[in-house]
């Protein structure tokens, strides 16, 4: 078992951690509330923020940090991933075949909700709040391997699901795939090969200049990540119809499955020891596993004339619940 202190200290700091990212939720929620910000802006902004600011991040990332010798313990990780992805889809085919609720574009939309966590919005910038600066490009690092399996399915099976009677097409789909962040990973992936990148990336002397300044820019646009995504997270909450009718049915696996089940085994793996992983990957790991659900399950069942109320209201409570569980599994991480 982690010392008692050591566990008590990561469990202030993980309070503190997530207090910061709620208010800049709260801050979002009363910017649309108020209507400083629109329908529109707030779409606009989520645009920014997934094709412009976490290719920044993952392409920044992998061009300062990443090596074949990465590959093993990325293998590790996606697997994982993939593995709670798949185990969360039975479950919930199950789950609602028990009780179902007589609408299954919900069920649909709560089985998409149940199976994506918020592997990059959130994990994130509280993963950096927590490592030294040193650390910090190997902690995105892992954290985009991380995400692979999430932003494949994501923007193909969850796009169904989440989808009402408007859905994308075949060629849509085959297309959403192929999103900026996946092809930010797979961009920086390759310019760590370029000679010259990755010394201007990491700002050492003697690189050339433009490609200083160019990685300058990306750096302070990475900056934007954390308050940006948690921002429009509360406008998403606030567009939402807060008095939509939660069901025990829909909040009850969220809960005890998303928050509570799926990072307990993670965290019985890691402890085992059979993962092998490094301390900074499988606290990683686990952070992912104890996110609440993606903030983009909102964006898509919005799009695409879904249950996007239902989702967003889902997501406020499944967030409030965070508050207390993720400082918990965090907390536990950091004392690995």
């Amino acid at each position: 078992m982690p010392e008692r202190a050591l566990f008590i200290d990561g469990l202030y700091l993980s309070f503190e951690i997530i207090g910061e990212m709620g208010l800049l939720v709260l801050i979002g929620y009363f910017m649309v509330r108020r209507r400083w910000i629109g329908s529109q802006a707030l779409t606009d902004l989520t645009r920014v923020l997934i094709d412009g600011v976490i290719p920044c991040a993952f392409i920044l990332a992998m061009v300062r940090s990443f090596n074949l010798e990465v590959i093993r313990d990325g293998l590790v990780l996606v697997l994982m991933a993939t593995a709670w992805i798949l185990a969360s889809w039975v479950f919930s085919a199950g789950w609602f075949r028990i009780f179902p609720s007589g609408s299954p574009s919900r069920d649909r939309a709560v089985t998409a909700m149940l199976m994506i966590s918020n592997s990059i919005y959130l994990p994130l910038p509280v993963i950096l709040a927590v490592t030294p600066a040193p650390l910090h490009d190997m902690a995105t690092v892992y954290i985009s391997i991380t995400a692979l399996p999430s932003i494949a399915i994501m923007w193909t099976v969850c796009v169904v699901l989440l989808s009402g009677k408007t859905r994308p097409s075949a060629r849509e789909r085959r297309r959403l795939i192929l999103n900026a962040p996946m092809i930010s990973l797979i961009i920086g992936i390759l310019l760590t090969f370029v000679p010259g990148i990755t010394e201007a990336a990491r700002d050492e002397a003697g690189a050339l200049i433009p490609l200083r300044m160019l990685f300058s820019v990306m750096e302070y646009l990475r900056q934007t990540l954390s308050p940006l995504a948690m921002l429009i997270l509360g406008g998403f909450i606030a567009s939402s119809r807060l008095a939509e009718r939660f069901r025990i049915r829909y909040v009850a696996p969220l809960i005890l499955i998303r928050l509570i089940g799926v990072p307990a085994v993670v965290y019985a793996l890691i402890r085992s020891g059979r993962l092998g992983l490094p301390v900074l990957a499988s606290t990683v790991l686990l952070l992912v596993a104890a996110a609440p659900p993606a903030t983009n399950h909102s964006l898509i069942a919005r799009k695409y004339n879904g249950e996007w109320e239902l989702v967003s209201s889902l997501q406020l409570i499944v967030h409030a619940a965070a508050l207390l569980t993720l400082p918990v599994w965090l907390s536990l991480g950091l004392a690995l």
